[in-house]
C-alpha cells in the first residue's frame, strides 16, 4: 500500500519533481508524502543527520519521521534492524555517518536504503573542510531529492539579504551572504547608507545591489571571491532594482533620468545602455523571464501598481491579467512556468502569490500582512520572502522584519529568525558550481 501511494505521488509530480543560531518555526506542514527517516550512525553524526532531516522536511513530497517515532534513533553501524523498520511507516531510510579525517577536514558517508526491498539504492562519501561540515548534510539531502524525485534539491545553496540596525543617523546597513538555512552568515558590505535589492549573477560569483552612498540610488556589482565592487556608469542617473539576465551578460534595471523612471538594459561587456519602456508612469522592478528576451516589471501607468510584460525590442508592454488593485515585485521561476509577486490583501495588507504563466491562474501563498520581495529557489520548488511580525504573528504596521521560506505549493512555511536585526530583501542563490 505504501509503495502504491509513493508511485501515485511520483506520477502526479512528474518531472517537476561564527555558526549563527536560528530558530525555525514550522507554521504549516504537509500531512502526507513519501515516508522517509534520517538516522545518524553513532552519536557524533547527530548534527549532520538533523540538518539533512530539516532539509528534507521542507519538501512537501516527503513525510519525514520524527526521531521520537523511529524504531532506532541511532545506529551503531550501517545495517539497520530490518524487521523493526518494516513494521514502521517508513519506505526509505537515510543513514548518515560523520568521519573525522584530520588536517581540518571532515567526511560523511550516507546510505539511502529501500526498506521494503531491504537494500541500498544510493551510497556516497563526501568530504569538506571542518568549517563547511553542514554542507555535507545539505549535499546529502540534495542527492536524495535528485535520486527519488528526479529534480535537483536546492539545500546546498545560499541567500543574500539586507539587515538594518539602529535608526536615523545611527542606522547601519549590511549585506549578508549565508547558507540557505541561515547558518554561516558573512557580511560582505557594511554602510551607513541604505542598501537594497541584492540579485545573484547566474554563476553565483557576483551580486548586484543598490547603494545610496553617492547621495542617490546607484546600482553596484560586487565580485564575492575577489571582494571588489564597482558602480555602473552613467553618473547622475538614479538606478535601482537590478536583475541579471539568464545568460549573465546583461542587467535590467530601473533608471531615472530627468525625473522619468523607465526600464533599461545594461550590457556589461560593452557598457551599452538600452531603453526598454516609454510611459508616463513609473516603471520599475524588472525581472527577466527564462527565455532571456522578456521582462516583467511593475508600472504605475494605469494609476495603480500593476505587473506588465514586454519583450526587449518588441511590441508595447501589456498588463498581466491579475485581478486586484495592486500587483508588484515579481520574480520569475527558472523554468518559466510561474511568477511570484506581491499582491494586496484585505484588510490593507500585502501577501505573496503565484501566477501560472500558461493558465494565467493566481494562487495566494501567504495570508498577507506586510509580505514582500519573493525570490525563487533555483529548482523553482520553493521561495524566500520578507515579512513583518508583530507580537510573534505576521502582519501589523510595526514589528520585527524576518525572512520566511515557503514551498511552491504553500503547504510548508518556515520563519527563519536570524539574529541580525530587521532582515529583508532575500535573494535565493543559483546552484553552487
Amino acid at each position: 500500500m505504501r509503495r502504491r501511494r509513493m508511485l501515485a505521488l511520483l506520477v502526479l509530480l512528474g518531472p517537476l519533481l561564527a555558526q549563527a543560531e536560528i530558530r525555525v518555526d514550522v507554521r504549516k506542514g504537509a500531512d502526507s508524502g513519501i515516508p522517509i527517516a534520517v538516522v545518524p550512525v553513532g552519536k557524533a553524526s547527530r548534527e549532520l543527520a538533523d540538518v539533512a532531516r530539516w532539509d528534507l522536511s521542507f519538501s512537501p513530497t516527503f513525510e519525514v519521521l520524527r526521531p521520537g517515532k523511529m524504531p532506532q534513533a541511532v545506529l551503531s553501524g550501517h545495517a539497520p534492524d530490518w524487521n523493526a523498520w518494516r513494521r514502521s511507516p517508513v519506505e526509505y531510510l537515510l543513514t548518515v555517518q560523520r568521519e573525522a579525517l584530520g588536517n581540518g577536514r571532515v567526511g560523511l558517508k550516507f546510505h539511502l536504503l529501500d526498506v521494503l526491498r531491504g537494500r541500498t539504492i544510493l551510497a556516497r562519501r563526501l568530504e569538506v573542510a571542518q568549517h563547511f561540515r553542514r554542507r555535507l548534510a545539505h549535499q546529502t539531502a540534495d542527492a536524495v531529492h535528485q535520486h527519488l524525485l528526479g529534480v535537483p534539491g536546492a539545500f546546498d545553496t545560499r541567500m543574500a539579504y539586507i539587515s538594518q540596525s539602529g535608526r536615523g543617523r545611527k542606522a547601519r546597513y549590511r549585506l549578508y551572504v549565508s547558507d540557505i538555512d541561515g547558518h554561516r552568515p558573512v557580511a560582505i558590505l557594511a554602510s551607513p547608507h541604505p542598501l537594497l535589492s541584492p540579485d545573484w549573477s547566474p554563476d553565483g560569483k557576483q551580486l548586484a545591489y543598490v547603494s545610496f552612498e553617492l547621495g542617490h540610488a546607484q546600482v553596484y556589482v560586487h565580485h564575492l571571491r575577489k571582494g571588489t565592487r564597482r558602480a555602473l556608469p552613467y553618473a547622475g542617473a538614479h538606478s535601482s532594482a537590478p536583475d541579471w539576465s539568464p545568460d549573465g551578460r546583461q542587467l535590467a534595471m530601473a533608471m531615472s533620468i530627468e525625473g522619468d523612471t523607465e526600464i533599461f538594459v545594461y550590457t556589461l561587456a560593452t557598457g551599452s545602455l538600452r531603453r526598454v519602456t516609454h510611459s508616463r508612469g513609473i516603471d520599475t522592478e524588472p525581472v527577466w523571464e527564462a527565455d532571456g528576451r522578456t521582462l516583467v516589471f511593475t508600472s504605475g501607468r494605469s494609476g495603480q501598481p500593476r505587473l506588465y510584460r514586454k519583450t526587449v525590442g518588441g511590441m508595447p508592454a501589456s498588463a498581466l491579467p491579475i485581478a486586484g488593485r495592486y500587483s508588484a515585485s515579481a520574480d520569475a521561476s527558472p523554468d518559466g512556468r510561474h511568477l511570484a509577486f506581491v499582491q494586496s490583501t484585505a484588510p490593507g495588507g500585502f501577501g505573496i502569490a503565484l501566477y501560472e504563466t500558461a493558465s494565467e491562474v493566481v494562487h495566494p501563498l501567504s495570508s498577507g500582512g506586510l509580505d514582500e520581495a519573493p525570490s525563487f529557489a533555483p529548482n523553482g520548488l520553493g521561495l524566500l520572502y520578507a515579512n513583518t511580525v508583530r507580537g510573534g504573528r505576521p502582519g501589523g504596521k510595526a514589528g520585527k522584519q524576518v525572512l520566511t521560506r515557503i514551498s511552491r505549493d504553500g503547504t510548508i512555511q518556515r520563519q527563519l529568525d536570524i539574529p541580525q536585526a530587521n532582515v529583508r530583501e532575500p535573494a535565493w542563490s543559483p546552484y553552487r558550481h
